[in-house]
């Protein structure tokens, strides 16, 4: 009886070693109807369904290098999202990621380059509640708090523009002055007060803050905002062109920041997006029901207002279960997010990550073994390991690796070789990356051309000499090859074979083995 019971001791102490370190399938399978189909589990092969139901919150991260297949699983996650809930999406789009994906699934693009949005707009908000998100936006963007005395100079124009009508144009003084002597009758002077009413009637922009802080000579303050309103740069100085209130009603949408032609400008519209869609969201009220999600809130590679603790992001993070809004933030750099912002995170995919820094980022934040984080440097696209925290109470966090995140259609993959590299990338990913460094519709199809001679693949030599036959320097070429995550030694040994390729006029066949050929 004693050697029975110390053998089931010693077993079940040992089950930990045998047991796929994967989570109880009950955890992980849902109702079609109810959650989002992911994938399945490497080792027991068990379907993965994102349930908020059984999430603690609904806000997911996609971490992994250019090519891994972040985009990839954000668009699978959205479209499968709107078929089971109908639910809507706002992408704010920092690369350009995803405008062509949105327009072909039939949805909405805002290009921020063409339209205007005034961060003056007060969308149904009081007036000092827009003024705290205005200093707040400015906070982080331009360190306003690293200048008090311009910034109480801003917040004081801010107060007397909405509060005093500080805005309304100057020559308002002098029609009122020349109404009041003029010899007019009463059908011209009441035409010129209906001019004058509709001047008062004007909406505020960044303009008029500017203008009255020139006025009162606080010409720091103003340069601080200038900025923002000068030609070619007054994204957010003139009267909206959208409809804020829309967005989050209006089914899948793209907010196109990347031809913004600075990161700041990105920030701005980013971050003052955000605050209307906080403020909408409060204004609607707490959900009784959280098994349904309302609006999914997208951030690609918004690293700037991702990583301040004072971003609107977190609040978002922090609230947003209540009111049925999800946070999805995708990035290669996971350092760009704030800890905060990983301790509020429901839902983990890591896909590919080579650098040991992210890595170790990673895994402090959220925790798994030697395996899986040995595992993750070597992934494939759409490999991923998932950390889910389940609502029902569990004896530990678990990490568990799927064998891939599946599509609704197949991942097409470009493989690139040479020396020791295999590196793999997402077709529509690599296509963006040569079309962002300037490649022709025609110089595209030619590489594409090649890649299919060789079904998905192509050396890393014929790569570059393709490159440079159009005329890219090899400075801008290692460039291109370093955003492929391709390391030195293999940058070093393409570029050789190249060299070698060309001095034998591509007549000898080369193979380089541990630097030798």
């Amino acid at each position: 009886m004693k050697s029975s019971y110390m053998l089931s001791k010693e077993l079940a102490r040992n089950m930990i070693f045998v047991h796929p370190p994967e989570p109880r399938k009950e955890l992980l399978l849902s109702d079609p109807s109810q959650g989002v189909y992911i994938g399945k589990t490497r080792f027991l092969n068990t379907p993965v369904f994102w349930d908020p139901e059984k999430l603690v919150n609904p806000h997911l991260a996609i971490l992994g290098i250019t090519g891994s297949g972040k985009s990839y699983t954000v668009k699978t996650f959205l479209t499968r999202a709107s078929l089971i809930w109908n639910t809507n999406a706002v992408i704010l789009d920092w690369v350009g990621e995803y405008r062509e994906w949105v327009r072909q699934a039939g949805g909405r693009i805002i290009d921020l380059s063409k339209e205007r949005l005034n961060i003056m707009d007060l969308v149904g908000l009081p007036k000092r509640s827009r003024i705290r998100h205005i200093i707040s936006a400015l906070d982080i963007l331009v360190d306003l708090k690293s200048f008090p005395n311009e910034r109480d100079e801003i917040e004081q124009a801010l107060e007397d523009i909405y509060f005093n009508n500080a805005h309304v144009h100057p020559a308002m003084s002098e029609i009122n002055k020349s109404l009041s002597l003029s010899k007019l009758n009463k059908k011209q002077k009441n035409d010129e007060l209906r001019k004058l009413n509709s001047m008062v009637a004007k909406k505020p922009t960044l303009v008029d803050v500017v203008r009255v802080l020139e006025k009162r000579g606080n010409k720091k303050a103003a340069r601080l905002l200038k900025r923002f309103t000068v030609e070619g740069t007054d994204f957010f100085a003139g009267n909206s062109t959208m409809d804020i209130k829309g967005l989050t009603s209006s089914g899948l949408v793209c907010v196109d920041l990347h031809s913004l032609p600075t990161e700041e400008m990105r920030s701005l519209a980013g971050l003052t997006i955000l605050q209307y869609i906080k403020e909408i969201m409060r204004q609607a009220g707490m959900q009784e029901n959280h098994k349904k999600v309302k609006l999914f809130v997208v951030l690609d590679e918004a690293w700037k207002i991702a990583q301040d603790e004072r971003s609107d992001v977190i609040t978002i993070v922090r609230e947003g279960r209540k009111y049925n809004f999800s946070l999805v933030i995708a990035t290669q750099n996971p350092t760009d997010m704030h800890k905060t912002i990983f301790s509020n995170i429901g839902s983990v995919f890591v896909l590919r990550l080579v650098l040991r820094e992210y890595r170790d980022y990673v895994r402090n934040s959220i925790g798994y073994s030697d395996f899986i984080d040995d595992e993750i440097s070597k992934f494939g696209v759409g490999d991923a390991a998932v950390n889910m925290i389940f609502a029902e109470r569990q004896s530990r966090v678990m990490t568990f690796l799927m064998d891939k995140i599946d599509g609704e259609e197949p991942l097409l993959i470009y493989k690139i070789k040479g020396g020791d590299m295999n590196v793999e990338i997402e077709r529509e990913q690599f296509v963006r990356m040569l079309y962002e460094l300037g490649l022709t519709e025609s110089q595209l199809s030619m590489i594409k051309a090649e890649f299919e001679k060789g079904d998905g693949l192509l050396e890393g030599e014929q790569l570059v000499a393709i490159l440079e036959k159009f005329g890219y320097s090899r400075p801008s070429i290692i460039s291109f090859l370093r955003q492929l995550s391709i390391d030195e030694k293999n940058l070093i040994k393409v570029f050789s074979l190249v060299r070698m390729r060309k001095a034998t006029k591509g007549v000898v066949h080369l193979v380089m083995e541990d630097g030798n050929v």
